[in-house]
């Protein structure tokens, strides 16, 4: 009975891992109008930016009954899923085939595309590694990949994650192994599969 009371309560965050971050499209909008962000999951919240009547890769982070949790600026807020269309994944890709993500302690950026390479961009500079691998599932782990580039791997989880810098949310976690110049180091970090 214990397990199953906490299986159930597990449940949420379960479905929450297997559903976000998703990316979606702006739909059913007028071509003279917005989709508006507002600061609570409410229709009478302020509001806090907006969204294009056309607008695409709009990364949903989580969802609160019929709202999406997204990014605008240096914060988030809250949109109606009514007005958003989920985008059907890529067959060939885990998650996107962009990973955009970023650390601190020391600032630092990354851009992995799966298949092709690795660009980093840190106060020492920047760099490329090609060769970098698709996205591999850890076994029995739901929610967690690793990816391989050069001689180095970083793992993604997905999970809310926040930069400490800004009122941003993401949706996935990285830990990424790096080695350059002769140095190696473990960065820390949240991602975006919107490509920002």
């Amino acid at each position: 009975m214990i397990r199953l009371i906490a299986a159930l309560l597990l449940l949420p965050t379960l479905l929450w891992a297997q559903d976000f971050p998703a990316l979606h499209d702006v739909t059913d909008v007028a071509s003279d109008d917005v989709l508006n962000i507002r600061a609570d999951a409410s229709s009478g919240a302020p509001l806090v930016g907006s969204f294009a009547y056309n607008a695409t890769d709009v990364e949903v982070i989580t969802a609160e009954g019929n709202w999406g949790r997204v990014n605008t600026g240096e914060g988030s807020g809250w949109v109606s899923l009514r007005y958003l269309a989920r985008q059907e994944p890529n067959p060939d890709y885990a998650l996107a085939q962009r990973l955009s993500c970023y650390g601190t302690e020391p600032f630092w950026s990354a851009e992995f595309v799966q298949g092709q390479r690795v660009q980093f961009s840190t106060p020492a500079g920047d760099y490329e590694t090609p060769g970098a691998g698709l996205l591999v599932p850890a076994s029995g782990v739901p929610g967690l990949w690793a990816l391989g580039y050069g001689d180095s791997v970083a793992t993604f989880r997905r999970e809310q994650c926040s930069d400490g810098m800004s009122d941003r949310l993401f949706g996935l976690s990285v830990a990424a192994f790096k080695r350059h110049g002769g140095e190696v180091s473990l960065l820390s970090g949240c991602c975006s599969i919107a490509g920002y």
